[in-house]
């Protein structure tokens, strides 16, 4: 189960071990439970009053006649199939599968839900690496994580995810990285050889934004802008939040990921 929230600290600290270790519990139970039955099966947490007084908060558990039960509905399949194929028919033939992923990422992303929610699938993902005159942006497939850069800086907590680029690259300054990054691959666009080795070129071959064979050259799609649709899909934020999701799944397809550059006016 994975919660969403409108409050990215509180999602945050949803993720934090103890809370999803809580989080499980509460998913797995079929009957209210006792104080006492939840100590039994946390003898090791230490802050387990705190966190369930935060579950409660949040209105993700609830606390009745001192009983304690999950209190969100878990969603186990996307509402917005419909929406999407309807959409997906409406559009069909007019721009390439590349130009809707860049559109859909640049221009209808929904990063949050509306309200808290909890998921039984995964969903895609979006991770961008941002520079004044550049992104560098993936977009995943529900449940899958390639090793890219705009995936590696989006999870930079969990480095172990990453063997290659953590080793690489380390804890570096973000903005120092990026503007190394800028400068090479602006030579490289303008089809000259970087000057010399660095883990900053490493790290864009590793990731296969760029190929030194047969010369220097992007391997990734370069867009000027994303494309403007003529009519705008109408719907809330909660609505968005399943729908972009679940497009970006059907346009993906087979793939389980998209990178791309796209150039930013400075």
């Amino acid at each position: 189960m994975r919660l969403y929230t409108n409050n990215q600290k509180t999602e945050q600290l949803l993720n934090q071990p103890e809370i999803t270790e809580l989080l499980s519990y509460f998913e797995q139970i079929k009957t209210p439970v006792i104080l006492r039955e939840i100590r039994k099966a946390f003898p090791g947490q230490k802050h387990l009053d705190k966190n369930l007084d935060f579950l409660i908060d949040n209105e993700i558990v609830t606390r009745q006649e001192r009983r304690y039960q999950l209190q969100l509905a878990v969603v186990k399949n996307y509402p917005t199939t419909a929406l999407v194929e309807e959409f997906i028919q409406a559009i069909s033939g007019q721009y390439s599968t590349e130009e809707l992923l860049v559109w859909l990422s640049e221009e209808f992303w929904c990063i949050e839900a509306a309200k808290t929610i909890a998921l039984d699938f995964p969903t895609a993902t979006c991770n961008r690496l941002e520079h004044a005159a550049f992104h560098l942006v993936t977009l995943n497939r529900g449940g899958v994580l390639p090793e890219t850069l705009p995936n590696y800086f989006g999870n930079i907590e969990q480095p172990e995810l990453f063997p290659d680029l953590a080793g690489l690259i380390g804890d570096v300054n973000l903005e120092f990285f990026t503007n190394q990054l800028g400068l090479l691959l602006e030579r490289i666009i303008a089809g000259r050889a970087p000057r010399r080795e660095s883990i900053f070129l490493t790290s864009l071959l590793n990731s296969r934004v760029v190929t030194k064979e047969p010369t220097w050259k992007l391997t990734v799609p370069l867009f000027e802008e994303s494309i403007t649709l003529d009519q705008l899909p109408i719907m809330d934020q909660q609505t968005r939040f399943f729908f972009v999701r679940e497009l970006a799944e059907k346009l993906l397809g087979e793939q389980t990921s998209f990178t791309y550059l796209i150039k930013k006016k400075e």
